[in-house]
């Protein structure tokens, strides 16, 4: 339990760091280096990786720690939390290539979108914890 805790305190401390206007407002992200910029964005898509999808993936994959969690949810909810990685994995993979502020800029504009999107999913996957099938 305390490693729960401690992970979305880790993800929600990297989300109000994501959203200081450094990151939000294109002209103040611009006036750091590239070089700057790509590792703080690498440290948002490993937090995304590491802090979301993975466990979301330990809850609904094949040796799920909350099974009947895994059973409830639908085919529809599963497809969209895998389309949302393979999406973010292509964004993380275009983190490489860009060669501008401007363009990384895009990037974790899209990426922060999917990051949205992947919690608005665990939240609601999350929630079929409380159902009265959940066994303990």
């Amino acid at each position: 339990m305390v490693g729960v805790k401690k992970q979305t305190k880790r993800v929600v401390r990297a989300l109000n760091d994501w959203n200081k206007p450094r990151f939000v407002e294109q002209d103040e992200f611009c006036k750091a280096s590239l070089k700057v910029n790509r590792i703080k964005i690498n440290e948002f898509a490993n937090m995304l990786t590491e802090d979301i999808f993975r466990p979301l993936a330990n809850m609904l994959g094949e040796n799920s720690e909350r099974p009947l969690v895994a059973l409830a949810t639908s085919k529809e909810k599963l497809g969209k939390v895998i389309f949302l990685a393979e999406s973010a994995r292509r964004e993380m993979e275009a983190l490489d290539k860009a060669v501008t502020n401007e363009e990384l800029f895009c990037v974790q504009n899209r990426l922060r979108e999917l990051c949205a999107a992947v919690v608005e999913e665990s939240v609601s996957i999350m929630n079929y914890e409380g159902t009265p099938f959940e066994l303990k």
